[in-house]
């Protein structure tokens, strides 16, 4: 099988490997390769999902996984199925701005591994 690899600097090198090679087997230029960043890209067969990290005011931090399409009412939702605390009287906050629920997680700029705060949106009786 053949692959590409991108390096650093832009250069693009193919390489002829077997479908069992692992990093340790590859070489460029007949030099075994020290170093191997992947950076995944969607493959078009649906979107892939991230990790992100919730830190709640008791200290504790929960881990979701989320796709950059998923509203921040979706998050919500996917933190009660966790935790339990309704989606309505959650806030949640990222980069000290307050979420809207109808905005997605790709437009708030959240990313794989950010952390989101979360807050109780308290009615004030």
């Amino acid at each position: 099988m053949q692959i590409s690899i991108k390096t650093l600097k832009g250069k693009s090198i193919n390489l002829e490997v077997e479908d069992s090679s692992n990093t340790i087997d590859v070489k460029i230029h007949g030099e075994p390769m020290s170093e191997l960043v992947l950076r995944l890209r969607p493959s078009g067969r649906g979107e892939a999902a991230m990790r992100i990290f919730v830190a709640t005011l008791s200290g504790r931090s929960h881990t979701l996984q989320v796709k950059g399409s998923d509203t921040i009412g979706e998050v919500k939702t996917k933190f009660f199925e966790i935790d339990g605390t309704p989606v309505d009287q959650l806030r949640i906050i990222f980069a000290g701005v307050a979420l809207q629920n109808s905005r997605t997680v790709a437009e708030c700029g959240i990313r794989h591994e950010s952390t989101i705060h979360l807050t109780y949106d308290l009615c004030g009786c």
